[in-house]
């Protein structure tokens, strides 16, 4: 249905459309009729205990007369005709049903029928009556006299909006149908299917024949799987029509060679003695003027056959509106369209046509008609925001495509996360990977405290949940969530059946079996340290998490080069050699230096860094999805976090340490490994891991936890809030973030201050901005009156969040700002 009819063809209720509709009508009631009959013979099957094996034979033929409805469908064709067969070898084997099978197949049947069925014929009741009203409407609208303005007002505004009803009625009555045709495979099959498994069940006769059939049942019972996919992405594409409505243009203008090149509706004035108007749909073809009845003809009727001795002229001093006088040698029609730009239009249309007649072109080119033209008399209103819509729509488009270019730069993320199919199309924005659509699908199913799954090239992305897949990507993950995968697993394919896919995933994020533990420390033997560090001179006393950036800090700075691992670890050797001199204050002069050097290096390796070993793989290119500027502000110098020291090494400790050093690949392994995402620490007043990437002043990790479910509005020992403490420290982008997300605004800290009153004695601007209008937005949706300030809410926290991800350093304060604020305090 979706293919065969186009939306431009359901607002404009063509006779193509009602001719379509039609054949969809005879083909739901044909199915109806089918389908009671398959429940008047399953019921007799049930009730006759005692002639239930010739009920049977009757169900078996009464499905082969189902199976000429699908004809045109092969793959269920042969599935269903599979199964018949199946269902007439066990019927050598039965004698009874039992009652289980049975009730199935009358319980989704009938609910297929009662509510499916009966839904499309609800809305067809619906489409019939508003199709009957706007022709009213557009009747009383044709007989308006100009003379009269308040009324000519009146129902041009009732017209407007009865067709904008019709045309949601119309498209709801489509969608009706179109999910109809979709949902009817996999309900027949899988109820079929349902049944099939209730006989292997039951029937002890039959279980050599269901052994051999064991095989078809799992194949059959992943294409329904399939099919219910296909259904749902059809419902969701579906949901979306409603749109055209809005931006529907009811000109239409054409520019295929063989084809009209304009169409519409006109009211037609009959040249009998009533002289009556009548609405039809008129065309230009063949240089041609014909017309047609939306219903019950099939061929149209020439009004002119031959432009070339035709002119065109507006009716301006008729009674009725937008008429216009289309003359030949002997007759005169007199035409009417519904508005002023299809009236124009027309007459533009004609005019062109009859040039092209004279000059004998076989079609017009109507790239011409655009705003501009002189003998076009477009509303630039409307023209123009036509233009706009297309114009965002490409862009949109271009951008989405670009955006999915570039994050398949990321290591890995060419291939499927799951069973490395080329090109994935989808991710998963919480674990950060990229999926082919069988493996999203597996993926949708665990819940989305699981995975979170979009579609790369048809989602609208936020500027941070980009920088969060660029930060992880599939090497990154599947370092940590196939650390320990043994080589005899089973990993899927592209072409696997849908019950490895479906295991492997489950264990490997939801079981997590192949994730790697913690390493164990003792106080006796040396132990092993990573990034392959030597472990045999000590004790691993301490350890630490590294900050990491996996993008270059900004365009123009090319020149800067990540920081490697042996400059941390300089760093690091530095710090012992720090604490070795304090610690060796007391120690005679004359020691040797192989013992100091020998005590540096056990002070080296006494400390276990966590972060570098999960971004070793460069990015092939330059990654510049909506900037390449720093995406965190107010980073500090140090490339580590405070040292542990080891006998605190658990999950949760490192996915706080990871969200203040906003390492996402360490995030990612802390709750890989089962750390809390709202654990609060003791020993840092009582704040969650979301408190300490606040303090890291980077976006990204407030936004990693948030996909992942944290409690946005936890309070710490002192009552303040992720939102109190951004606030506090003037992180615009993460207040932004917050709100967008709805955080709670108004609690108190123990001080009795809410975020707005610390922005303002903090003097941020942009702060109180947001928080103020966030307020504004929530007042205006508690009030009486009904309004919400929703869009324009959205519109300014989009314009920041874009703002903070691509120019960053625009929202940061100046030194001199912070100084007198800090003065103020």
């Amino acid at each position: 249905m979706v293919g065969r009819i186009e939306l431009q063809e359901c607002l404009r209720d063509s006779p193509k459309f009602r001719g379509l509709l039609e054949a969809e009508e005879a083909s739901v009631d044909q199915l109806e009729s089918k389908l009671e009959k398959i429940l008047k013979v399953c019921g007799s099957m049930v009730d006759s205990g005692k002639t239930y094996v010739g009920q049977q034979s009757l169900f078996a033929n009464s499905l082969w007369d189902l199976s000429t409805h699908f004809k045109e469908d092969p793959m269920v064709l042969s599935s269903l005709n599979k199964l018949i067969h199946s269902l007439q070898e066990m019927n050598k084997f039965h004698t009874i049903l039992l009652d289980q099978a049975s009730r199935t197949i009358l319980k989704n049947l009938t609910s297929f029928i009662k509510n499916d069925i009966k839904g499309v014929r609800d809305y067809k009741q619906h489409f019939e009556k508003i199709s009957t009203e706007y022709d009213n409407i557009l009747l009383r609208n044709s007989h308006t006299p100009r003379s009269k303005p308040q009324e000519v007002e009146e129902i041009q505004n009732v017209l407007v909006a009865v067709r904008s009803c019709f045309g949601h009625n119309t498209l709801d009555y489509i969608n009706s149908i179109s999910v109809l045709q979709s949902k009817k495979r996999h309900e027949i099959l899988s109820t079929l299917l349902s049944y099939m498994h209730a006989c292997t069940t039951y029937y002890h006769q039959g279980s050599d024949l269901c052994a051999d059939l064991e095989t078809f049942f799992k194949t059959l019972a992943d294409e329904i799987g399939t099919m219910r996919g296909e259904t749902y992405k059809v419902q969701k594409e579906l949901e979306n029509t409603h749109s055209v409505v809005s931006n529907f243009e009811p000109i239409s203008i054409k520019k295929e060679k063989n084809g009209p090149t304009m169409e519409g509706y006109l009211f037609k004035r009959t040249s009998n003695a009533f002289k009556t108007w009548n609405r039809r749909w008129f065309y230009l073809y063949d240089n041609k003027l014909v017309y047609r009845k939306r219903s019950g003809e099939e061929h149209e009727t020439i009004m002119e056959d031959d432009l070339r001795i035709c002119t065109v002229k507006p009716v301006l001093d008729g009674e009725r509106r937008f008429c216009f006088e289309v003359l030949s040698p002997l007759k005169s029609h007199m035409l009417q369209a519904d508005t002023k730009e299809m009236y124009d239009c027309w007459i533009t249309a004609l005019q062109k046509g009859i040039g092209a007649a004279i000059q004998r072109i076989q079609s017009i080119d109507f790239d011409r008609l655009k705003l501009g033209d002189n003998n076009i008399t477009y509303s630039n209103d409307i023209t123009g925001r036509g233009q706009s819509r297309q114009l965002y729509s490409d862009n949109n488009n271009r951008t989405k495509k670009r955006m999915w270019e570039q994050l398949l730069k990321i290591p890995g993320n060419n291939y499927c996360c799951d069973c490395r199919s080329a090109n994935p199309r989808w991710a998963s924005i919480n674990l950060g990977i990229t999926l082919c659509i069988e493996c999203s699908g597996v993926h949708r199913s665990l819940g989305v405290h699981y995975s979170k799954v979009r579609s790369l090239t048809l989602d609208d992305w936020e500027p941070e949940i980009i920088k969060v897949m660029v930060e992880l990507g599939n090497a990154v993950v599947n370092k940590i969530y196939e650390a320990t995968m043994p080589d005899d697993v089973v990993r899927p394919s592209e072409q696997c059946p849908g019950a490895i896919r479906e295991t492997f995933i489950k264990a490997k994020y939801v079981d997590k079996k192949y994730v790697k533990s913690l390493p164990q420390f003792n106080k006796t033997s040396p132990s092993s340290i990573r990034n392959s560090r030597p472990s045999s001179l000590m004790d691993v006393r301490k350890w630490s998490v590294r900050k990491i950036r996996r993008r270059p800090r900004s365009c123009d700075k090319r020149d800067r080069k990540h920081v490697k691992v042996e400059e941390v670890t300089k760093k690091i050797e530095k710090i012992a050699e720090i604490g070795e001199t304090s610690s060796s204050s007391g120690r005679e002069e004359d020691t040797n230096s192989e013992s100091s050097k020998r005590s540096s290096l056990k002070k080296r390796n006494s400390i276990l860094l966590f972060g570098s070993d999960l971004d070793k793989q460069p990015i092939d290119g330059p990654i510049d999805l909506s900037s390449d500027q720093e995406s965190t502000g107010g980073e500090e110098e140090n490339e580590t976090v405070g040292e542990e020291d080891i006998s605190k090494l658990q999950p949760d400790l490192l996915l706080y340490k990871a969200a203040a050093a906003h390492n996402l690949p360490v995030m990612c392994e802390a709750l890989a490994l089962g750390g809390d995402k709202c654990w609060i620490n003791p020993e840092d007043r009582s704040r969650s891991p979301l408190h300490a990437a606040v303090f890291s002043g980077s976006v990204m990790p407030c936004a990693y936890l948030i996909l992942n479910g944290v409690k946005i509005n936890a309070q710490d020992q002192d009552g303040k809030t992720p939102l109190h403490i951004a606030t506090q420290e003037g992180h615009t982008a993460q207040v932004c973030l917050f709100l967008k997300h709805r955080a709670d605004q108004h609690l108190e800290d123990d001080e009795g201050k809410v975020p707005l009153s610390i922005a303002e004695q903090k003097e941020h601007a942009d702060i109180v901005t947001l928080l103020r209008l966030g307020r504004l937005n929530d007042e205006m949706k508690d009030s009486e009156i009904g309004v919400t300030g929703d869009d324009t809410f959205n519109e300014v926290v989009r314009d920041f969040s874009r703002l903070a991800c691509s120019h960053p350093e625009k929202l940061q304060r100046p030194k001199i700002e912070e100084d007198r604020s800090d003065r103020s305090d």
